[in-house]
């Protein structure tokens, strides 16, 4: 064995009354052959090939088959997943890793039956020979099913051996859903305004639409039309009438198949065959062979849906809150602590929230808000999980360091060691991964649906905050954009203003001199007439580096258009401005001789020192400063120097 017996399980769908009795007997015979189970689940129930459906089966990229000894499919689950069995199965048969099929027969894979059609062969039988019905139909699923197509031969052939007529009107389909099956039940009664003696269904939802048809149109189920389904879901027990159908026996399907991937790994048996696990039919009101229910079963019945009632309200509000808190959060981090005292509705003794390194992405401009998009992970996931919120016993603790993705979880082997069982979700906006959710299960009996909403937003909180926090991204680059000159990234006049302002006012409030400098690049037309425009664009810039070369931490430098530019500080000491163009000066110097330029780069500078019990604006400031810049610049062209004025 790879790693001590690792089996992957594979399921879809939140139907708990189908997988949770499979797999609680799965995962306890598991545990007593020592084998350890990891779970990929997908919530969705229905596909219909959409971006969220393609988000949801993506979990299934997860499964690293290097880790794992055998593959079980739950293959009924996986009906209607497009070539999704068929790649998992191919990706197995790569890895030589043996695939078990429950429910669904796989050629190259060990399957195992719970002996639907021999099941409906029976009822059929049993429709006709104890309640002599010859005039029946049968609802399937739609052609093209192989499920549907598998008990729709069976009606066939059932009918064939009883030399029973099958028409074009004697098959219908009701796509296995309720609402399906009963317009169905509407077509053949606008065609023949009447019903035929027995509707066969090929599922329990149907058979329940069927009934829910009939009795709007005044027929009596089973009085004037007998009923029956098949799978053994709970409303056939609490339909009225209660549904003719097949107990599935999922509790010995589970031990049957951890017993054969053992026998599978240890050569005992061969990796592809079929059995059958017999079920029990169960003869009820809709065809007659049962009374109807006691009073005292239908108070339990009524008593455990009030529960659920309940056990949802309490957690839509929960839901509520989470969003609300989460809602309100500045950052993406901020985010996920807000989210995190809602994971105990896990249920789980450990969990841990995975996401993607690449779902937060840097927003540097605003073109890389569309190509986000694009990057977006859609098929698997990144290599690296980035965040990883880890939660014990109701409690939780700082984010673990981030891992290699086909690690699957931080310490894999140590927690394989720990837990026999581990189960892994999607987590994914429409068809974007943001990454999954791993919880360690003892107990499997839990209400999927209240899971997948959980899941679900949380996902949508985390799309949330990734959007908020490029779009923070963007606004702020457009703020920048608002006060900067694109040119030299300086301040530009309005960005002067806005943070002159400020730093004016500081300057009054806490009794410090205020320094402006106004600098003019000298001969910048002759530049550009000599050398050409990228020249002065090479000169406008180096002044821009000059000056912020120069700046202090509190200093503000601005280019106020063409060869003008100004600066602004607090003056830390009387000759800070002095202080302030020797570095400006410094700066010119060492490009000037080391530049390899035919020409200097050289400016004209004035600047003006105010106290703060002056009553000067700083507009007032900014034009002194200009007048002494202009008288330097006036002196001659060839030798410079500076002005500097104490006001």
């Amino acid at each position: 064995m790879k790693n001590n017996g690792v089996v992957a399980l594979v399921s879809c769908g939140t139907d708990g009354f189908y997988n949770n009795p499979f797999v609680q007997s799965f995962v306890d015979n598991c545990a007593e052959l020592g084998l350890r189970v990891l779970w990929f689940q997908s919530l969705s129930s229905k596909y219909d090939g959409d971006a969220y459906d393609s988000g949801e089966l993506n979990i299934f990229n997860l499964i690293n088959f290097e880790v794992i000894d055998a593959i079980v499919l739950m293959s009924l689950t996986l009906v209607g997943k497009g070539s999704l069995t068929e790649d998992i199965v191919a990706k197995a048969h790569e890895y030589g890793v043996p695939v078990i099929s429950v429910d669904g027969e796989i050629e190259s894979a060990y399957s195992i039956s719970q002996g639907y059609e021999e099941a409906l062969e029976e009822v059929i039988r049993h429709v006709i020979t104890e309640h002599g019905a010859k005039d029946i139909k049968f609802l399937g699923s739609m052609k093209g099913n192989d499920v549907s197509d598998a008990r729709e031969e069976v009606f066939r052939s059932v009918m064939a051996e009883y030399g029973l007529k099958v028409t074009e009107d004697s098959v219908d389909y009701g796509y296995f859903w309720w609402a399906a099956a009963a317009e169905a039940v509407q077509r053949h009664y606008d065609k023949f305004h009447s019903m035929p003696e027995a509707f066969i269904c090929a599922n329990d939802s149907m058979a329940v639409g069927v009934c829910s048809k009939l009795n709007e149109l005044g027929y009596l189920v089973p009085d004037d039309v007998i009923v029956t389904g098949m799978d053994g879901i709970p409303e056939g027990n609490t339909h009225f009438p209660s549904l003719t159908t097949l107990k599935r026996n999922m509790t010995e399907t589970g031990k049957v198949t951890a017993q054969r991937i053992l026998q599978i790994i240890n050569g005992e048996i061969p990796p592809a065959g079929y059995e059958t696990i017999d079920g029990t039919i169960l003869y009820r009101e809709s065809c007659g062979c049962e009374a109807a229910r006691l009073s005292t079963e239908d108070n339990r019945l009524k008593h455990d849906l009030y529960d659920q009632i309940d056990l949802w309200n309490g957690f839509s509000d929960s839901i509520v809150q989470m969003s609300e808190a989460a809602t309100g959060s500045y950052s993406f981090d901020e985010t996920l602590e807000k989210v995190k005292p809602f994971l105990k509705d896990m249920w789980t003794k450990e969990c841990w929230l995975c996401i993607c390194d690449n779902f937060v992405t840097s927003v540097e401009r605003l073109e890389d808000v569309y190509q986000s998009y694009d990057m977006y992970q859609r098929n698997g996931y990144s290599d690296r999980i980035e965040y990883v919120l880890h939660g014990i016993d109701d409690k939780f603790y700082d984010f673990l360091e981030p891992f290699n993705t086909d690690e699957l979880l931080p310490d894999f082997d140590g927690l394989m060691e720990k837990y026999n069982n581990i189960m892994f979700l999607p987590l994914h906006f429409q068809d974007r991964a943001i990454g999954y959710v791993a919880m360690e299960f003892r107990f499997v009996d839990r209400n999927f649906h209240l899971l997948h909403s959980l899941i679900t937003n949380i996902s949508r909180v985390l799309e949330n905050a990734r959007i908020q926090s490029e779009l923070k991204a963007v606004v702020g680059r457009l703020e920048d954009m608002y006060i900067r000159d694109s040119m030299t990234n300086l301040y530009n006049r309005r960005g002067f203003y806005q943070f002159t302002s400020k730093l004016y006012d500081k300057c009054i409030a806490e009794g410090k001199g205020f320094m402006i400098v106004s600098i003019d690049l000298d001969n910048l037309k002759g530049i550009n007439d000599t050398y050409g425009h990228h020249e002065g664009d090479n000169a406008i810039t180096t002044i821009a580096k000059a000056l912020s070369a120069a700046a202090g931490a509190n200093d503000i430098v601005a280019r106020f258009g063409g060869d003008e530019y100004i600066a602004s500080g607090i003056c830390l000491s009387d000759d800070y401005a002095e202080n302030f163009l020797e570095r400006f000066k410094a700066y010119l110097d060492d490009y000037n001789a080391t530049s390899g330029k035919p020409y200097p780069i050289e400016a004209s500078c004035g600047t003006c020192s105010l106290s703060p019990a002056s009553e000067k604006s700083i507009d007032e400031f900014i034009k002194a400063a200009d007048e002494l810049m202009y008288e330097q610049k006036a002196i001659h062209r060839k030798h410079r120097g500076y002005s500097r004025e104490r006001m």
